[in-house]
């Protein structure tokens, strides 16, 4: 393999990952927290990432598996009791 065809597949996955939608949805989050090109944790957005990642995961959980939000409700009838 030469070196000007390992730039060149270099370049596709480059390309292929710019466009990906994970990647939108990272550069996004990065430009609403306001970090530093390296560094995470810091900013003031970053508190939410926890909470908004369970909430998608349960929506998507929910959405997905049959009978997954009767057993949601059921725990947490079993949750409230007196």
């Amino acid at each position: 393999m030469s070196f000007g065809h390992l730039h060149r597949l270099q370049r596709t996955a480059r390309i292929a990952y710019s466009r990906h939608p994970v990647a939108w949805l990272y550069r996004t989050w990065r430009y609403f927290s306001d970090d530093g090109e390296d560094e995470f944790g810091d900013g003031q957005v970053n508190v939410l990432l926890l909470p908004l990642t369970l909430l998608a995961l349960t929506v998507l959980l929910v959405m997905t598996v049959p009978g997954a939000s009767d057993a949601v409700a059921a725990t947490c009838a079993t949750a409230c009791m007196p």
